[in-house]
């Protein structure tokens, strides 16, 4: 039987108000009790999803952040990172200066920055960045661009200039109010086939480049894993497109429940599901 996996976002699906429902918390921890392999998928940071899951004490065995540019393990340190091209953060700067209702972040491995603001709100999980100049960014690797706007045509705008001028080197993904850019080799759907890739390796050789076999000298094959997504937005859609099933929530827009096998209430229904437990 192969491992099982579930890959789920956070905001929108499971942290609420910059907590997460009890229901949740213990229903991933009885998914990971009975083997399976949870995995966090998000567009937050480092510093933002330690934010979150550190006060909780959630466990995991692998998180991909920043929109699929970096994954991490369980003890949230570094496996492997993608950063942006140069030069992307300073032209999306340059295009939407003086434009009102726009807030442009920078998401880095250290420190998250924030670099242009024309609302003047925002939330808890905002208050993680540290307002900072263009100076700031001098010798600094940006990983992402968080943007957030109030106006859906600005929006708009800067997600056709990005696909213009970044073509084949930054992608931006919406998710609500916001748009996270990133390499373009990066997203969700990307993260997790790596991640997955990974995991199901052969294993390694030994010294004698022979590889490892069990005491009747058979070698072991790979394991084989089954996938579960489970998102909300537009950003989840990759994840869902490399998932072996896909599930949306009830108020998920109507392309991203078209990507997806069906929809459920909640983590918490969907891995009682799994786990043959009556849903709520």
């Amino acid at each position: 039987m192969p491992r099982r996996l579930i890959s789920t976002d956070l905001d929108g699906t499971i942290v609420f108000n910059g907590t997460i429902p009890l229901r949740d918390r213990e229903a991933m921890a009885r998914w990971r009790a009975a083997g399976n392999l949870l995995v966090i998928n998000t567009g937050r940071s480092v510093s933002a999803l330690e934010h979150v899951v550190v006060p909780m004490g959630l466990e995991f065995d692998n998180a991909i952040l920043y929109t699929g540019a970096v994954i991490v393990d369980e003890d949230i340190r570094v496996r492997r990172s993608t950063a942006l091209p140069p030069g992307v953060v300073e032209d999306i700067l340059d295009f939407v200066e003086g434009a009102p209702g726009v807030a442009v972040f920078t998401t880095g491995l250290d420190e998250d920055l924030l670099i242009y603001d024309t609302i003047g709100s925002g939330s808890d999980l905002l208050t993680l960045f540290r307002p900072a100049t263009r100076r700031d960014l001098d010798g600094r690797e940006v990983i992402g661009v968080p943007m957030r706007f109030t106006d859906p045509e600005i929006a708009s705008r800067t997600e056709t200039y990005l696909r213009r001028r970044w073509d084949g080197q930054a992608v931006g993904f919406r998710n609500q109010d916001f748009i996270d850019v990133v390499s373009a080799s990066a997203s969700k759907g990307a993260g997790l086939r790596q991640l997955v890739a990974s995991l199901s390796e052969p294993p390694a050789q030994d010294p004698a480049g022979d590889v490892a076999s069990d005491s009747a000298g058979v070698s072991e094959p790979a394991e084989p894993i089954e996938t579960w997504s489970i998102g909300d937005s537009w950003n989840d859609i990759t994840m869902h497109q490399a998932a072996d099933h896909a599930y949306a929530l009830p108020w998920s827009p109507p392309e991203v429940v078209e990507q997806c096998d069906g929809t459920v209430s909640s983590l918490a229904d969907l891995i009682d599901s799994l786990l043959g437990r009556p849903t709520a």
